[in-house]
């Protein structure tokens, strides 16, 4: 029936919950840099899963294969894109989740005749579709999970495909800054970062970028290891104390009202010092995005008003899935006065 389409989708893991915070940044801290080490353990972080696909691109390129666990896998992805129908080329398309419970129904066949056909006869009987949509960021493709026996996912495994699905998100938008990440991911996973730490400015810059995940009870560690990385760079007095500031409270804010964990990157690129701050939380409010000085009786109105201010560049991706911060620091940039700026 053409309504079991509508009412798949409309069970499935909503796109503006994409799981826990805390455990979609612990599989990004776990098996990052590369999207590719958190597929190959789909197994254990799904259960009852056959098999697993990742298609992710640009608009212009359109979802290229990024990962396929087995040839089943890679099959459905291969069909999907060459006959532009399926269930991630659906999920792609609307941004939300497509369950297809069992393709040898009609209404699926009807949907998807070319590829269910395909599908059925390699022996795949259900696959689950989700978008890459997390952290404020939409990547066009999808992850889709098959397995060779009809049923619906149980709310267990839609609750771990959707997190996974998320951390596969944050991983590709990783991967898009075209950073060199392994290592610091290596000292990230450790809460500490000793090219950072032992660094100084005479022995030059961190060859890494930093990578730290945080929450309120780590803000003081993140904070001063951002200080090292900055301080290595060549920022030194007011420039190092009010753009640390301004990291600061970026943090802050994810602690207080962005889902209580999130992701940082700093690193250093063409004369600048770039810093992206993102959470799983439910987004800044419209009202609170304009650049005019805030009501300053309100507290919760000052943070974005004050990063703006100290940096040089301040770029806000948002929505209903987190909120992603790039913060940028140009170092021949000094500041106007040399106290923080008045509140």
């Amino acid at each position: 029936m053409a309504d079991e389409h509508s009412a798949a989708r409309q069970s499935g893991p909503s796109p503006s919950h994409p799981g826990p915070p805390d455990r979609v940044w612990d599989l990004v801290s776990a098996y990052g840099p590369e999207p590719v080490g958190l597929c190959q353990v789909v197994g254990r972080l799904v259960p009852g899963i056959d098999g697993i696909g990742l298609s992710a691109g640009s608009r212009a390129s359109g979802p290229l294969l990024r990962f396929a666990s087995d040839d089943a896998s890679f099959l459905i992805e291969d069909l999907q894109q060459t006959l532009s129908e399926g269930p991630c080329q659906d999920a792609a398309a609307t941004r939300r989740p497509v369950m297809a419970a069992d393709l040898g129904t009609g209404s699926w066949r009807q949907r998807w005749p070319r590829f269910t056909k395909a599908a059925l006869k390699a022996g795949i009987r259900a696959v689950a579709a989700l978008p890459l949509h997390a952290g404020g960021v939409r990547h066009d493709g999808a992850l889709d999970l098959y397995r060779r026996y009809p049923g619906a996912l149980d709310g267990t495994q839609r609750t771990a495909a959707s997190i996974f699905a998320a951390a596969a998100a944050e991983l590709l938008t990783l991967d898009e800054l075209g950073l060199k990440l392994t290592e610091a991911f290596t000292n990230g996973r450790g809460r500490c970062t000793p090219a950072v730490a032992g660094s100084s400015a005479a022995a030059g810059p961190p060859a890494v970028p930093l990578v730290c995940w945080f929450d309120a009870t780590t803000l003081s560690e993140v904070r001063a290891q951002v200080r090292a990385y900055c301080a290595s760079h060549g920022l030194t007095g007011d420039d190092l104390y009010l753009f640390v500031l301004a990291v600061h409270e970026a943090m802050t804010n994810v602690a207080r009202h962005g889902g209580g964990r999130g992701q940082l990157v700093l690193w250093w690129h063409a004369d600048h010092l770039w810093c992206e701050i993102a959470d799983h939380g439910p987004g800044i409010p419209s009202t609170y995005l304009p650049a005019r000085q805030p009501d300053t009786s309100r507290l919760d109105q000052r943070g974005l008003w004050l990063i703006r201010r100290i940096c040089t560049s301040c770029k806000v991706t948002t929505d209903a899935t987190g909120t992603r911060l790039l913060l940028g620091y140009r170092l021949d940039h000094r500041t106007v006065t040399s106290t923080m700026p008045d509140l």
